[in-house]
């Protein structure tokens, strides 16, 4: 399903979207997109492996496909994402609300997301301003088609991605010492060779 851009919105109507629909919220239009079954298996795997890192470090949680709504940066009302993986450190967890539909005021660390056709212009243009405005120290993006992840750590570069690593790469974080990402193991596993 391509990108449909919808009635300007704002961010208060935005968790009223139809029940099922994929929807971020970005400069006022409602864009509806589609998770491929190899973006939601990379997902899936990179959150698993966090988990388990996670579980034995105890420095916050990973989540993925959760609503964040930023009201910090400018026209929040119009904006509000939906990352396909975050990492939330402790020191947000104090403003989690688990039943929320929509996350106010809470920090990811860390946003992934699986670029595809239907989000392309949107991971690669609009989140990185809007990660980088809220206040996300870290941007992963993962292009399946190149085999790649841009890597953004915004308190060193602002605009640019600080490395680009092949998927033949272990990828890691200053966010999360001792964690390493096997992206040859992931890449395996969810059948891309």
């Amino acid at each position: 399903m391509p990108t449909t851009a919808c009635d300007p919105q704002t961010s208060k109507d935005w968790p009223a979207t139809p029940v099922g629909e994929y929807c971020q919220l970005i400069h006022g239009n409602l864009i509806l997109t589609e998770e491929t079954a190899d973006h939601s298996g990379l997902a899936g795997k990179i959150e698993m492996e966090m988990a388990l890192y996670l579980r034995e470090q105890r420095r916050g949680i990973v989540r993925r496909n959760i609503a964040f709504s930023f009201p910090g940066i400018v026209d929040a009302d119009h904006e509000g994402v939906v990352p396909d993986l975050c990492f939330l450190p402790n020191d947000q967890l104090g403003r989690w609300r688990g039943k929320a539909n929509v996350q106010e005021g809470v920090i990811p660390a860390l946003a992934a997301e699986m670029l595809s056709a239907s989000t392309r212009s949107i991971d690669l243009k609009d989140k990185v301003e809007i990660y980088r405005e809220a206040g996300v120290a870290e941007y992963w993006i993962f292009d399946l088609d190149e085999e790649s992840v841009r890597i953004y750590w915004f308190g060193e570069n602002r605009q640019t991605p600080v490395a680009v690593q092949s998927f033949g790469n272990i990828l890691t974080t200053p966010l999360l010492p001792g964690f390493s990402l096997n992206l040859p193991s992931i890449r395996r596993a969810i059948g891309l060779e």
